[in-house]
């Protein structure tokens, strides 16, 4: 059902950051109104009227079931927060995130009930002990975005969602492209609407250093993005130009670099960014890995060159080890125009007096325009577990939940840009192009199925490591069987679940 709907929201004053997101969204009949507000004032809040275009809305009857919903929720503070309150505090993020909970509460009855996770291995005993126990201790389950999803599902804990008469995957709140990427067997696990956190990769960058270079560039980097330009090749040699030897004695960590970024994080972004599924189907409808496929390997290999070019290189800061934080600290010193970041980082930088800026991952090259911008999920997922104590309860609730995080998207923006972006409407627009096309896949969702695949698809451009004697092509294939072998025993198992 759809209708046309009058959404009252609060905003922060500056009017550019919200107006942007609307038109990001196409709503070419959207109309906003607002008070003039001092926009240096981030804690001055004005009332925005937003008349949206028609949108779905659940055909969800109002009534009092008077009952509590448990969430377990993966993750901690930076994902809890999109997802409930406790109570509402003066931030726009946790008043919008009340408000749903309390549009929940106003429809249905249903109270939400947070119940957190605990370490980072093992962290979902309590929902597979919820399914053994029947005692509906977990009524929605929001995991990690690869640990242990695969041995949930095999091991028949999760629920597949397409046997749930009340879900409308035909609302546009719902992302069925997303969820069709990482389906099995044609059925659905792992559900993806507007109630997740949308966390994703992103490359940040420092505005204030990229003037200076500006005159050397043949359009802004917002530009290139919108005219399919923004590109690997155009990334590393925009690294390549503001490189500085503060010593004379080579690179060190007091020099100015063109890129910085963690190295065991950036380079599965890379790939799917570059379009290249690390398992798919083949020809015969089996599941296998498929980076170094004959469509594949050109490309995989060209990438890992590139990759180990950029990490190897003066201008750039690729710390291998963790626990040096190069990619935070350095942003915001001016001695670094780039940086390989997860949207839950951007609020850090609003510590601290510089502008930044948003863009997503590169294309590989011009060629993948068709394709566009495909950004690596971060975020976690819905999952209800297999056995539950109401569902219709529980899946209006879901149903809900998603319709009613229009306002909590938008209060997203405040608490990832915040006024260091308010001058700057495309960085929100940046983010709807990363949002709009988050992207994963079998290799990556259900990587921990066998140890060739969580420590190596994951891990796969070890390769690029500054000092690595290894060949792609040698490093893929020393685990590929083994791979193949773990995919095809999981399947089997998906297969004979879904036929019962």
């Amino acid at each position: 059902m759809k209708r046309k709907v009058r959404l009252l929201a609060l905003a922060l004053s500056f009017v550019l950051l919200m107006s942007a997101v609307l038109t990001s969204c196409d709503s070419s009949n959207e109309e906003v109104t607002t008070d003039q507000a001092d926009t240096n004032a981030s804690d001055t809040i004005t009332e925005t009227v937003i008349e949206t275009e028609e949108v779905d809305v659940p055909d969800i009857a109002v009534k009092d079931y008077g009952e509590q919903l448990y969430m377990l929720i993966y993750g901690g503070d930076s994902a809890v927060k999109f997802l409930w309150v406790e109570e509402s505090d003066s931030s726009l993020l946790s008043q919008a995130v009340y408000d749903r909970q309390m549009n929940l509460m106003n429809h249905i009855g249903v109270e939400l009930v947070y119940i957190p996770t605990q370490g980072w291995t093992g962290y979902y005993e309590p929902f597979k002990q919820s399914v053994k126990n029947k005692d509906g201790a977990v009524d929605v389950f929001f995991p990690n975005n690869y640990l242990g999803i695969a041995e949930m599902i095999e091991g028949g804990y999760m629920r597949n969602l397409d046997s749930i008469d009340t879900f409308d995957f035909e609302a546009d709140y719902w992302d069925m492209n997303f969820m069709d990427s990482i389906a099995l067997d044609d059925h659905h696990y792992l559900g993806y609407s507007n109630y997740n956190v949308m966390k994703a990769h992103v490359v940040t960058f420092n505005k204030e250093m990229l003037d200076k270079y500006k005159d050397a560039l043949d359009e802004s980097l917002y530009e290139s993005v919108y005219n399919y330009h923004w590109t690997l090749d155009q990334m590393i040699s925009l690294a390549q130009l503001v490189y500085i030897d503060a010593t004379g004695d080579g690179k060190t960590a007091d020099d100015t670099f063109g890129i910085s970024a963690k190295q065991w994080q950036p380079f599965v972004p890379f790939l799917m960014s570059s379009n290249i599924r690390l398992v798919e189907m083949n020809e015969a409808g089996i599941y296998e890995v498929s980076v170094m496929s004959e469509t594949n390997a050109p490309k995989t290999l060209a990438l890992v060159d590139k990759l180990k070019g950029l990490a190897e290189s003066e201008y750039s800061w690729f710390q291998w080890q963790d626990d040096a934080n190069v990619s935070v600290i350095q942003l915001h010193t001016n001695r670094v125009l780039m940086n390989l970041s997860f949207t839950s980082e951007l609020d850090q930088l609003l510590n601290y007096d510089v502008k930044f800026g948003i863009l997503p991952y590169p294309m590989f090259d011009e060629a993948q325009k068709d394709v566009g911008y495909l950004s690596l999920n971060k975020d976690t997922y819905i999952t209800l577990p297999s056995y539950m104590r109401n569902e219709q309860m529980i899946t209006e609730s879901i149903e809900l939940l998603s319709y009613y995080s229009s306002d909590v998207r938008m209060a997203v923006f405040d608490k990832w840009l915040g006024k260091q972006a308010a001058d700057e409407p495309d960085d929100v627009k940046m983010l709807n192009i990363v949002w709009d096309n988050l992207y994963s896949d079998f290799g990556y969702t259900y990587s921990t199925i066998a140890y060739a695949l969580d420590n190596n698809l994951y891990m796969l451009p070890t390769v690029t490591k500054a000092g690595s004697d290894k060949t792609a092509t040698s490093y893929i294939a020393s685990y590929t069987r083994a791979a193949n072998n773990a995919i095809t025993k999981f399947m089997k198992k998906i297969q004979s679940m879904n036929k019962n």
